[in-house]
């Protein structure tokens, strides 16, 4: 610096005063330099750094600088402080009055420290699978920052110490909840007994697994061949376990809580097996077999049933009696009758029916209790097929006859399958009843005839044939309506064949004075409720006679 002003001084002209040549030499200003006491230290280490001021003023004051940052300000030249990281810049600002009468600030060289180890370790722990299920292998990592300086790992689990000196720790029993943590320590060779250290820690979740149970229990051990076994099954398996039944080791297709069965063999062995598939996110199947069961089974005589009918052959309507014979049956004994497979009831040892038709098929149905046994057996008989007879079918040809009194019907009866008899009834009314086609006498009434016949079967069948026979009718000429009891009413007289329609009576001057569509009911001689003046009077008759249509008109008197 000084030699720059001896240079500016040669070139100034000589005609410059002397006085202020003198001054400005010996206005200098302050040079600022700093050194610390130690450097390369260990971390924590104190360094006092000291400024040393050259060309120095009055009221002067060290502003010290780290890394950019104010950190202190005194008066004292030196800087103390233990905290410094490695590659920390210290500089320190000057300022003070000059003799030259100004504030002047000048900056000083700077420091660089160098700490050995000034590491801030890190550390993050994490494992290699989010998705952690009981009894699964998993490895917890360590991710880790540690410079240059000597790692230690001691990895945790619930606070208790579990693994090595590395950064991978790696288990199969973790279990749900758990926290599992990693402490990382680490030291410098520079600088033994040092150290730093740095912790992570995760508390995990894991999917735990069902461990099922299954136990099986007989509603009994000891049974009768047929006898009926519930085994119920009590199963340690989360919310729907699958079981599966097996006799004798084998599947019998059962997957349900319960077994219930009627076929066990002695010595058969009854066992079931549950299945639980685990969350499917762990995609596990765990199962697991049932104690086993031994059945015991008393076996028996088996009961039987035979039936028999003294014949087989019937006509129709004619009942057939069976018989049924049991054999290996207990103390109680039940029959049910079939016919065709369908129950007939009332039921007993012996069955009899009218009702069968040709080639009906007769069995029955034992039902008994077994002889030292809690239970009861059915069994079915033999089959008995019946044979109905044909039966003759009577036809009649018209199946109904009308004459008129006096006279004779023709009777035509057609009949099936070959006769052995025939009888009609009454004969009387006949002219030849050895015919199947006779001729009856002339009839005043109406006549009912019946033909019975007999096949050569044996088979019979009967007929009724009516025959009716139409009256005319012939109205009275003249009534006496005096409450005699004699020819009181004037009306159609009883008997007649007429179907009426309408019977109408008229006054002479044409008044209508009484009408009816009854055949029964007639005139009584008033009009009004007041007895008719005597005279003649008018009636018409319309209706049906022999299938026609008749009108009869006529004059009738009225006598008191």
């Amino acid at each position: 610096m000084l030699k720059y002003w001896l240079i500016i001084l040669i070139a100034l002209p000589w005609k410059l005063p002397a006085r202020n040549i003198s001054k400005d030499i010996l206005c200098l200003a302050p040079i600022v330099t700093i050194a610390e006491n130690q450097n390369n230290i260990c971390f924590g280490t104190a360094v006092t750094i000291h400024a040393t001021v050259i060309n120095d003023g009055t009221n002067g004051v060290y502003n010290w600088k780290m890394n950019n940052l104010y950190v202190a300000a005194s008066s004292i030249p030196d800087f103390n402080f233990a905290g410094f990281h490695d590659g920390d810049i210290v500089i320190c600002e000057y300022t003070c009055h000059t003799s030259c009468g100004g504030d002047t600030t000048v900056i000083s060289n700077g420091v660089t420290i160098h700490v050995f180890n000034d590491v801030i370790p890190l550390v993050t722990v994490s494992n290699d699978d989010p998705l952690i299920c009981e009894g699964n292998l998993t490895t917890f990592t360590a991710t880790s920052f540690y410079g240059t300086e000597t790692p230690f790992y001691q990895w945790t689990v619930n606070d208790l110490p579990v693994g090595s000196n590395s950064p991978v720790y790696t288990t199969a029993t973790i279990t749900n909840g758990a926290r599992i943590k990693c402490v990382l320590t680490i030291s410098s060779p520079s600088c033994p007994g040092t150290s730093s250290s740095a912790s992570s820690q995760l508390t995990i979740y894991v999917y735990p697994l069902i461990h099922p149970a299954i136990d099986i229990k007989p509603s009994k051990t000891d049974i009768c061949r047929g006898e009926t076994v519930t085994f119920i099954a009590t199963a340690n398996g989360g919310p729907s376990p699958s079981l599966a039944w097996e006799v004798n080791g084998v599947p019998n297709g059962v997957i349900a809580g319960s077994f219930i069965t009627n076929t066990l063999q002695d010595g058969d062995i009854i066992s079931c097996t549950v299945t639980v598939e685990q969350d499917s996110r762990c995609n596990t199947t765990t199962t697991v077999a049932s104690n086993k069961v031994v059945i015991h089974v008393k076996d028996y005589a088996d009961p039987s049933v035979t039936i028999a009918a003294p014949v087989l052959e019937a006509c129709p309507g004619k009942s057939l009696t069976f018989t049924a014979t049991s054999q290996n049956g207990g103390i109680t004994e039940y029959y049910l009758w079939h016919v065709n497979g369908h129950n007939i009831y009332p039921s007993g040892q012996t069955f009899v029916y009218d009702k069968f038709v040709n080639g009906d098929k007769v069995s029955c149905t034992l039902f008994t209790d077994i002889p030292g046994c809690p239970l009861s057996a059915n069994v079915l008989s033999n089959i008995k097929e019946v044979m109905i007879k044909d039966t003759p079918v009577i036809d009649f040809a018209p199946p109904e006859i009308t004459i008129i009194a006096g006279e004779q019907a023709q009777l035509n009866a057609l009949v099936t399958g070959r006769l052995a008899w025939h009888v009609w009834n009454p004969a009387t009314s006949l002219i030849n009843p050895q015919s199947l086609t006779p001729s009856t006498i002339p009839l005043l009434n109406d006549t009912l005839f019946n033909l019975a016949v007999a096949n050569v079967e044996g088979c019979t069948a009967s007929k009724d044939l009516p025959v009716k026979v139409l009256h005319k009718f012939y109205m009275p000429t003249a009534f006496t309506p005096n409450s005699d009891g004699l020819n009181d009413v004037f009306r159609i007289p009883a008997g007649s064949s007429l179907v009426l329609g309408s019977f109408s009576v008229f006054s002479r001057w044409g008044n209508l004075v009484f009408t009816t569509t009854n055949i029964k009911k007639g005139w009584d001689g008033k009009i009004f409720g007041e007895p008719a003046d005597n005279g003649i009077y008018v009636y018409l008759v319309k209706g049906i006679f022999n299938n026609k249509e008749v009108v009869v008109k006529g004059t009738v008197s009225l006598l008191r």
